[in-house]
């Protein structure tokens, strides 16, 4: 079964290998959109708890993200989406199917597992 999430976070970051004004710290609204797959816990009866999964993608809400491991010198929209993919199948032994991240209204990464 298949579950999906839209939310939004605000954070800051800087873009410590990149040369352009991103370079500076600065922040942004970034929303997403995640689609799960995995078995229903028959205590449960649920995949995940909605809010639990939104609490931890949105772990950055109002924060710096160059202060998490693996993402000090260089958190992009590309490595925060593998980041966050890595951490949420890692915590609820679930799959991510497809992981849409907007770091503005216009621009957004998208993370598809193509094996499912």
């Amino acid at each position: 079964m298949k579950l999906k999430i839209k939310g939004e976070f605000d954070a800051a970051h800087k873009l410590k290998n990149y040369e352009g004004k991103c370079h500076n710290l600065h922040g942004h609204t970034y929303k997403y959109e995640i689609e799960v797959v995995g078995d229903i816990d028959p205590q449960t009866g649920m995949i995940v708890d909605f809010g639990k999964l939104k609490s931890d993608i949105e772990i950055f809400d109002h924060d710096y993200i160059n202060t998490y491991k693996d993402l000090e010198d260089n958190p992009t929209a590309e490595n925060i989406v593998e980041w966050l993919v890595y951490r949420i199948e890692k915590i609820y032994n679930i799959k991510v199917v497809r992981f849409e991240l907007w770091e503005t209204q216009n621009n957004s990464v998208v993370y598809e597992n193509e094996n499912l």
